[in-house]
Order: C-alpha cells, then sequence, then structure tokens
C-alpha cells in the first residue's frame, strides 16, 4: 500500500507549479503517489503537469470539463487516493522535502487519526518570509509531544489552524465517517477541519514548519472579490451545527456564538461595496436564528463579546438603517469614513430608484389624463367640451411644472447633504428628466389637440352635407307646388 496520497488541485498557476511539484517529486519519502486535479486550466498548467507526469509514474492527473472550484477537485482525489494517510498541498505552496516522511512516520508511530505540522508564511509582493501564531499552532503548545483527543482541547478549539494542507489524515478514517469536502464553495476547509477533528481519537503535532504557504499573489483564490464571499456564511453556519454536537458545546456555547458573530461580521467589514446589500441580508437570516437559541444568560455573557452591539442592531435594524448606526458608533473613529462614504454611495443608489419609480408612476398618471380626455371630448358638446380642453391644458402645464418643481426640490434636499459627491450628476439628471417630461407633455398635448381638431372637422362637415341635402329636397319641394299649381288652373280652365 503507498504510505502518502497528496492531493493538489490547480488552476492557471503557470508560474508555481513547478516549484510546488519538484518539492514532492524529490520527496524523502518514494512511496507516495501525487494525485493533480486540472480544474479546466486555461494557462500552460496542464502541459507543465503532464511533463512532469511523463517523467514521474507517481503523478495521476486529473481533469475537470469545467472550472467546479477547489473542493470538488479534492473530493475527486479522496475518491481514487490509494494511500495508508492523505495529505493536502496548494498549487502555489512547496514543502521541505523531506516534510511527508517525518508527517508518516510520526503518524505511525503513534498511530493517529489526524497529525498536523506548523507553517511558514511567504509574502509573494514582498518576497519575505515571516511566522505569526496561528500557522505556528502556538495555542496547541500545551500538546508538544503528546497524543491527545480533541476533546482535551476545548479552551483552544476556535484557536485551532484549519487548513488542510498542514495535516495528514488517516485514509481509513476519513473512509469510516464519510468525510467530503462541500463542493461548490469556498471557505470549504472550515467545517471540514471541525467535522474530521471533533471525530478523531487521537491527533498529534510534528513541531516543525516544513509547509511554505504562499500569500499575496495575484488571483489567488482567497483575494477574488466575487460572489464567492457569500459563501462565508453557509460554510460558517455548517461549522456551527457541527461544533452544536460537539460534547463540550454546552459548556462553550457562548464562546462559539461570540466567535461566529465576530467572523461573520469582520468579514463583512472587508467587502467591496457592491457585496454589502445581499451579505447583509444572509447575515441578519443567520444571526436571527442564532439569536432564537440563545437564553438570557447565554445572552448576558456574550454582551461582554466585541461585536455584541454589532449582532443586536444586525437582528433590528433594516440595511441602511445598520450605516446610520455604524456611522454614528464610529463618529470618533476613522472607521466612519469608510461608513460615511458608503453611506453617501447607498444614497445615489436610492436616488436612482426614486427617479425610475417617479418616471412610472409619472406615465401612469399621464395616461390616466390622456384616456379621460379622449372619454370626454366623446360625451360633451362642442362648447363644452373646448372649455374643458382650455381646462385641462392649463391643469396639465400646471401639473407638469408643479411635478418638475417637486423633483427640482428633491434633489436639492439631497444636494444640501451631499453637494460634493452629488453636484456634478443631479445636474446632469434633473436636465434629462425635464426633457423627458417636457417632450412626453408636449407630446400627449398636441395628441389631444390634433383629436378636438378632428373632431370639429367631422362636425363641421355632417353639418355641411346635411345641410346641401335640405336644399335640395327644398328645391324639389317647390317645384313640385308649383307644379301642383299650374295643374289646378289647367283643371279649372277646361
Amino acid at each position: 500500500m503507498t504510505k502518502v496520497s497528496i492531493i493538489i488541485p490547480f488552476q492557471n498557476v503557470e508560474n508555481y507549479i513547478s516549484k510546488c511539484l519538484s518539492s514532492l517529486i524529490y520527496q524523502s519519502l518514494k512511496d507516495i503517489e501525487i494525485i493533480c486535479i486540472n480544474d479546466a486550466s486555461t494557462d500552460s498548467s496542464k502541459e507543465i503537469v503532464q511533463n512532469y507526469a511523463q517523467n514521474d509514474k507517481r503523478i495521476i492527473i486529473l481533469n475537470t470539463e469545467k472550472p467546479s472550484g477547489q473542493s470538488y477537485a479534492r473530493n475527486l482525489g479522496l475518491e481514487i487516493a490509494s494511500g495508508e494517510y492523505i495529505g493536502f498541498v496548494d498549487s502555489d505552496d512547496w514543502v521541505e522535502l523531506d516534510m511527508f516522511e517525518k508527517m508518516y512516520n510520526l503518524a505511525k508511530s503513534a498511530d493517529t487519526d489526524i497529525t498536523m505540522c506548523q507553517a511558514q508564511l511567504y509574502d509573494d509582493k514582498e518576497q519575505r518570509f515571516y511566522t505569526d501564531d496561528y500557522y505556528g499552532l502556538k495555542p496547541l503548545e500545551q500538546f508538544k509531544d503528546k497524543v491527545f483527543h480533541p476533546n482535551d482541547t476545548k479552551d483552544e478549539i476556535l484557536n485551532i489552524n484549519v487548513v488542510l494542507w498542514n495535516k495528514i489524515y488517516k485514509r481509513e478514517f476519513l473512509k469510516n465517517i464519510q468525510a467530503k469536502l462541500q463542493a461548490g464553495y469556498i471557505y470549504e476547509d472550515l467545517p471540514f477541519f471541525f467535522e474530521t477533528y471533533l471525530k478523531a481519537q487521537r491527533v498529534n503535532i510534528l513541531w516543525e514548519a516544513p509547509y511554505y504557504y504562499r500569500q499575496n499573489r495575484s488571483y489567488s483564490t482567497m483575494q477574488n472579490s466575487d460572489k464567492k464571499v457569500y459563501d462565508r456564511i453557509p460554510m460558517v453556519e455548517l461549522t456551527y451545527k457541527v461544533l452544536h454536537g460537539a460534547e463540550f458545546f454546552p459548556e462553550k456555547k457562548a464562546q462559539i456564538v461570540s466567535w461566529i458573530i465576530d467572523d461573520i461580521f469582520h468579514r463583512y467589514t472587508l467587502l467591496e461595496d457592491k457585496y454589502y446589500e445581499e451579505y447583509y441580508k444572509n447575515m441578519q437570516e443567520f444571526f436571527r436564528n442564532i439569536n432564537n437559541t440563545l437564553t438570557e444568560e447565554d445572552k448576558a455573557i456574550l454582551a461582554k463579546s466585541y461585536c455584541w452591539d454589532e449582532f443586536n442592531n444586525i437582528i433590528e435594524r433594516s440595511y441602511f438603517g445598520f450605516w446610520n448606526f455604524l456611522i454614528e458608533k464610529y463618529k470618533t473613529s476613522n472607521k466612519r469614513i469608510k461608513a460615511a462614504e458608503h453611506k453617501c454611495n447607498l444614497d445615489i443608489l436610492k436616488i436612482k430608484e426614486y427617479l425610475e419609480q417617479f418616471k412610472q408612476e409619472s406615465q401612469e398618471e399621464k395616461d390616466k389624463i390622456v384616456d379621460w380626455w379622449k372619454n370626454y371630448c366623446e360625451e360633451h358638446t362642442e362648447k363644452e367640451a373646448k372649455r374643458r380642453a382650455d381646462e385641462q391644458f392649463i391643469f396639465l402645464e400646471s401639473k407638469k411644472t408643479e411635478e418638475l418643481k417637486a423633483l427640482y426640490d428633491e434633489f436639492q434636499a439631497k444636494l444640501t447633504k451631499q453637494e460634493y459627491e452629488l453636484k456634478s450628476w443631479q445636474a446632469e439628471s434633473v436636465r434629462q428628466v425635464k426633457e423627458k417630461l417636457t417632450a412626453d407633455y408636449n407630446w400627449k398635448l398636441e395628441e389631444q389637440k390634433q383629436h378636438y381638431m378632428q373632431a370639429l372637422i367631422d362636425q363641421k362637415n355632417y353639418y355641411e352635407n346635411h345641410y346641401f341635402l335640405v336644399k335640395i329636397l327644398l328645391k324639389f319641394y317647390k317645384k313640385s307646388e308649383q307644379l301642383k299649381n299650374k295643374l289646378k288652373k289647367l283643371i279649372k280652365k277646361n
């Protein structure tokens, strides 16, 4: 049996994949398999891996038909892995040449389900190495050179590094608990770690840092600002459910909830503006569900947590209302600048929505007026219709003026508060709206005028034709009378 299977998903990493593979094919532990899953790369990554595979039969290549995500690719690797233990390496990272030999020997000697190690960080932009407590496993210092059970770490459980790549897992253990990553999501390592860790019976640590984690590189999964940012909430929600089943959950409930609140809200503060509203709705729903499970005792403990005020305001306030809360809370802090800038952007969006609504309502109102006018002209006399027409023309002109003035006043009120941000945009918007309203009203008035004039012409033609017919009949009538008189005289004479 192969000792270690190493799973590497990759996508468009042509500048990094060679260093990663080189650190694996020259491992001091030779009895390994290297499973590379190409997630529909569009650069030369696939060809680079194929070149390595031609010279090393331990490399297995799988391909996805379309981009499916890192978690899906990792699951493919888990399905075919044959090693006694399974490890993961990210395609832009690299490892020491004896990492997997040391990890395997330590895991094998202690018969562990999971063995961890420390990691070093490498800043790709600044090109420097550094370490920190999280990747150095400092919260687990007391368990150095020990085999321990996850329940032993209940006080440190929320501070343990959750990534996959600084651990190796006994394959039989993963198979027995049917462990899989949540396909289609990022942050998938979070629930996977807690699901596997809490079910493990024996865990230990290699107190060295043979793994090199590359940060701040271009096009990294963790740096892309797209809709995947919404994945954090369902992954934390799933993690919360996993933690809920732990033996120590009742004891650590308040601590776990506080951690979740801080994590979800912290991610919110890092978003781009365009993702705020949708993320807020999802966060609010999640927080409300959590709030329904809290006792008064839980709330008393949580009241001391860092984001407790934010938690309660998110539950109670609308999206716009929450930003007003942030501006007020951070009025003496630099955080207010970001909150105020975002609020300004929200106000611009709100004005645009108002204009669209006004445009629709205005059109509906004009359509009603036109329909009424047509019906009225059909039912009333020429004199009354003309009088009403004059009144209607005045009414339409007045209404147009009032609506334009109201719209202008609305913009002036907004500009008073945000003159710098909205001034140039307001002038153009008002001009366009004025032109559109004027054009719409003039067109309707002209249409009504033409309709009215056509009615007058039709009526005039009717009376002219009728008068002409009467004249002809009268003429015939006179001729008839003259003929009668002649006949009478002729009869009398004879």
